[in-house]
C-alpha cells in the first residue's frame, strides 16, 4: 500500500458526513416545512414549489451555521468532545470553513430564487438570521444567556419563516413560541456539557452554577410541553393527530430533564429526537383529522 491510499484510509467517510451537523441541519430545514404545511393546512401542496424552497433554505442554512461553529469552537470541542472530527485531527479546519462559506452561498442563491416567489420578506429574513448567526459565532455567544437567547430566536425565526412563505403566520406562532423555549433550554444544557471547555465565556452554568443552569433549562422545556398542549386545546389549531404524537414527544421531554442533572450529553439527544418528534406532529396535525 503507498502513502497515498494510506492518507484516504485516514479519513473515515462517517467523519466527512459529521460536516455541518446533518441530522441537527435537517431538522432546522423540517421546521421549515412544519411551519409551512401548519399555515397553509391541506392547501400545501399548490405551494410546493416555493415550499420545497424554503425547505432546503433552511436546511442549507443549518448546514452552514454548523460548520461555522464547528470550526470556530475547535479549542472548546478538544475539551469538551475530543472524539469529533475536528478536534480530534481527523478533518482539518479549512474543510469546514470552506464547506460552511459554499453552504451560506448556495442558501442565499436559493433565497434569492425564493423571493422571486414569495415576495422580498423571505430574502430578508435570511439575510437577518445570517446576519445574527455570524454575530452569534463572533461574539455574542460569549455573553452569559445572551447567546442561548440567540440562538432560541433563531430557531422560533424557522418557523416564522415558514408561515411567511406560505402566508400563515398565526398557524405557527405557537410553534415559534415553543420551539423557542425548548432549543433555549437545550442551549443551556449544551452549556452545561461544555462548561469545562469555555475557558473564555461567561456562560449561564459558568455565572450561577450547573446545578441552577439545569434547573432553568428543566423549567423552559417544562413550559415549552404546555404550550405544545395548548394548540390542541383549547387553542384547537392542530388535529387529534397532532396530540397523539405530542404527547409522544412531550413524554420524552419530561423524561430528559433527570439526564440534565446526570448526563447533559444524553439529555440533548433525547432533546433532539423529542423536536424531530414534535415536528412530525405539527404536520400531522393540519394535514390529518
Amino acid at each position: 500500500m503507498n502513502s497515498s491510499e494510506a492518507g484516504k484510509e485516514k479519513v473515515p467517510f462517517r467523519s466527512i458526513l459529521h460536516i455541518g451537523r446533518p441530522f441537527t441541519s435537517l431538522l432546522v430545514g423540517l421546521g421549515v416545512l412544519a411551519a409551512c404545511v401548519a399555515g397553509a393546512g391541506l392547501t400545501v401542496a399548490d405551494l410546493w414549489l416555493p415550499v420545497t424552497l424554503a425547505t432546503l433554505v433552511g436546511f442549507l442554512f443549518g448546514l452552514a451555521s454548523n460548520s461555522i461553529n464547528d470550526y470556530l469552537d475547535i479549542e472548546i470541542d478538544k475539551v469538551a468532545h475530543p472524539e469529533r472530527p475536528l478536534p480530534s485531527g481527523i478533518l482539518k479546519p479549512k474543510l469546514y470553513l470552506v464547506f460552511s462559506v459554499v453552504m451560506f452561498g448556495a442558501c442565499f442563491a436559493l433565497t434569492y430564487l425564493l423571493s422571486t416567489i414569495s415576495g422580498i420578506a423571505a430574502f430578508v429574513m435570511v439575510m437577518f438570521a445570517a446576519v445574527l448567526q455570524i454575530g452569534y459565532e463572533l461574539g455574542i455567544k460569549k455573553k452569559k444567556a445572551a447567546g442561548n437567547i440567540l440562538m432560541g430566536f433563531q430557531a422560533a425565526l424557522g418557523f416564522i419563516f415558514g408561515g411567511v412563505i406560505v402566508n400563515g403566520l398565526e398557524a405557527t406562532a405557537v410553534m415559534a413560541v415553543s420551539s423557542f423555549l425548548a432549543i433555549f433550554g437545550r442551549e443551556i444544557i449544551k452549556d452545561i456539557e461544555d462548561i469545562k471547555g469555555d475557558v473564555d465565556r461567561s456562560t449561564l452554568p459558568k455565572i450561577i452554577g450547573p446545578k441552577n443552569a439545569g434547573i432553568f433549562a428543566a423549567s423552559l422545556v417544562v413550559v415549552a410541553v404546555v404550550i405544545s398542549i395548548l394548540s390542541y386545546y383549547p387553542f384547537q389549531i392542530f388535529g387529534l393527530g397532532y396530540l397523539v404524537l405530542v404527547i409522544v414527544a412531550d413524554c420524552i421531554f419530561i423524561g430528559s430533564i433527570p439526564l440534565i442533572f446526570q448526563n447533559p450529553n444524553k439529555a440533548r439527544k433525547l432533546l433532539k429526537i423529542a423536536m424531530l418528534i414534535a415536528i412530525i406532529a405539527f404536520i400531522s396535525g393540519r394535514i390529518l383529522p
